[in-house]
């Protein structure tokens, strides 16, 4: 279908919503882990908090259960490396994954 102004008003709202909740919500996993170099890693659910960029170099595993919630924060950049991938371990889920990015 094609988008409506009235979709697309409703689609950026819920944008901002999650993205404020994310910002929101406390650390429970350790601050600038790896210095934000968390390729290579196996993450578990929580929330990860940097003030660095995250930098994805090599391909990055999240592992969880199919209701385990996943939120990296940061006041930096997201920085992906081509070739990369995001891979979903158990039954961790990728609308269950959340990029709280304060910058570019």
């Amino acid at each position: 279908s094609t988008p409506t102004p009235a979709i697309l008003t409703t689609a950026v709202s819920d944008m901002e919503t999650a993205y404020t909740n994310a910002s929101q919500r406390t650390n429970t996993r350790g601050y600038n882990l790896r210095g934000g170099n968390i390729g290579g890693q196996t993450l578990t659910k929580g929330v990860y908090t940097f003030n660095t960029n995250i930098n994805i170099y090599v391909d990055v595993t999240f592992s969880g259960g199919a209701d385990d919630v996943f939120i990296l924060q940061t006041t930096g950049e997201l920085l992906q490396a081509a070739s990369t991938k995001v891979i979903l371990k158990g039954n961790a889920q990728a609308k269950n994954i959340f990029w709280q990015v304060a910058d570019k």
